[in-house]
C-alpha cells in the first residue's frame, strides 16, 4: 500500500478525499493537515491512525509518505505542491491549479525535474457520465466532433458559512471555480486546444466577478464549445434546483445528457441508444485508484495532467478576462 498526507480537510476532503482514501485498497491515510485546529482534532478522532499536524511543512516530512492531495485553497496549492515534489512526493491537487499561470507552470516545471506524478482533480476525468461519452467518442458515435456545449448552473445558497463562497468570488467566480472543470472536459473531448474565448458574465454587488457566466471558444482544430457556469439558478427560491446539460456534436451523430431526465442519449449512423444515468460528479474513489496505478506505472493514467491543470487553467482566467472586456 502507498502511503498518502491530505493537506486541508475541508469540505470536498470531507465527501470525497478522506472517505475514499481511507477506504481504498491501494492507500493508507497516514497524515493528515489543516491550519483550523478544531477540524484537525475532529478529523484526527474520526482517523486515528492518520498523524496530525497544523503546518503542512510537518506533515510532507512524515516519514514514510509516497503522495499527498493537496485540497486547500487554490492560492496555497503552488507552494505546498512545489515543496512536496521537493521532497519527492507525487502529488494529486484539487482544481483550480492554482491561483496563476505563472505558478501553474512552475508546477509542471517541478514534476518534471523531481520525475514525480502531478496529477489535478477534475470532474471530466473521474465522473462516470463524463468518461460514458468519452467512451462514445472514441468508439466513433458522433465521427469528428463540430460542437461541445456544458451547461452547469446551480445555487450556492446553501454553502454555510457564507465565508467560503465569498472566497470562491474572491477567487474569480464560478468561471473559476466551476468552469475550469469543463474546459478541461471539452479539450479532453476533442483533443483540440482552446484558441479563443469571448465571454459574457454578470456581475452583482457585492461581489467583483461574476457569478453566472457564457463563454463561447474556437478550438485549434476548428470545432467550437459553449461553457455556461452560474450560481444565481434558484439562488434565492424556496427550493434549490439545478440546470445541468453536456452535448457533443459530431458529424455522424450526436450524445446529449441532462440532469433532469437523468438520460444520456447517443444518436449514432445505425442505431439510437438510450441509457439511463444518474451523473456522480467526482468519482473519487476511481480517482484514487488512477492515482496509484499512475505511480505505479510512472506515468499518468486516466487522470489530467499538470499541463492540463495549467490549459483548463489558461481558459478559465482568459474567461474571466473577457467579461471584464464587456463590461
Amino acid at each position: 500500500m502507498l502511503n498518502l498526507g491530505i493537506i486541508g480537510l475541508g469540505t470536498v476532503s470531507g465527501y470525497g478525499h478522506l472517505p475514499a482514501a481511507s477506504s481504498s485498497p491501494h492507500w493508507r491515510l497516514a497524515a493528515i493537515a489543516d491550519v483550523n485546529p478544531q477540524r484537525l482534532a475532529q478529523v484526527a478522532r474520526d482517523h486515528p491512525a492518520a498523524a496530525p499536524y497544523a503546518d503542512f511543512r510537518a506533515l510532507l516530512a512524515h516519514p514514510g509518505l509516497d503522495a499527498v492531495a493537496v485540497a486547500t485553497h487554490a492560492d496555497t496549492h503552488c507552494e505546498i505542491t512545489l515543496a512536496a515534489l521537493a521532497r519527492g512526493l507525487h502529488v494529486l491537487c484539487e482544481k483550480p491549479m492554482a491561483g496563476s499561470l505563472e505558478q501553474c507552470q512552475s508546477m509542471v516545471d517541478a514534476a518534471g525535474r523531481a520525475d514525480r506524478i502531478l496529477a489535478v482533480n477534475f470532474n471530466g476525468r473521474s465522473a462516470l457520465i463524463y468518461r460514458r461519452i468519452k467512451q462514445l467518442i472514441d468508439q466513433g458515435t458522433v465521427g469528428p466532433i463540430r460542437v461541445v456545449r456544458i451547461v452547469y448552473d446551480w445555487s450556492a445558497h446553501q454553502w454555510q458559512p457564507l465565508e467560503r463562497m465569498e472566497n470562491f468570488m474572491r477567487n474569480g467566480g464560478p468561471v473559476v471555480d466551476s468552469a475550469v472543470h469543463f474546459f478541461e472536459a471539452i479539450r479532453w473531448y476533442t483533443g483540440q486546444d482552446v484558441e479563443h474565448i469571448d465571454a459574457q458574465g454578470v456581475v452583482l454587488p457585492p461581489y467583483e466577478h461574476p457569478q453566472h457566466v457564457i463563454a463561447t471558444c474556437k478550438l485549434s482544430g476548428g470545432a467550437i464549445a459553449l461553457v455556461e457556469a452560474g450560481w444565481l439558478y434558484t439562488n434565492r427560491s424556496k427550493d434549490q434546483g439545478q440546470l445541468y446539460q453536456i452535448d457533443v456534436i459530431g458529424d455522424d451523430g450526436a450524445i446529449s445528457y441532462d440532469i433532469h431526465s437523468n438520460s444520456l442519449r447517443a444518436f449514432g449512423k445505425s442505431s439510437t441508444l438510450i441509457e439511463p444515468f444518474e451523473d456522480s460528479d467526482k468519482n473519487f474513489p476511481y480517482i484514487y485508484e488512477r492515482f496509484a496505478h499512475s505511480i505505479a506505472q510512472g506515468k499518468l493514467v486516466d487522470l489530467a495532467s499538470g499541463l492540463d491543470g495549467l490549459k483548463a487553467t489558461d481558459a478559465a482566467y482568459r474567461a474571466l478576462a473577457s467579461t471584464k472586456r464587456h463590461k
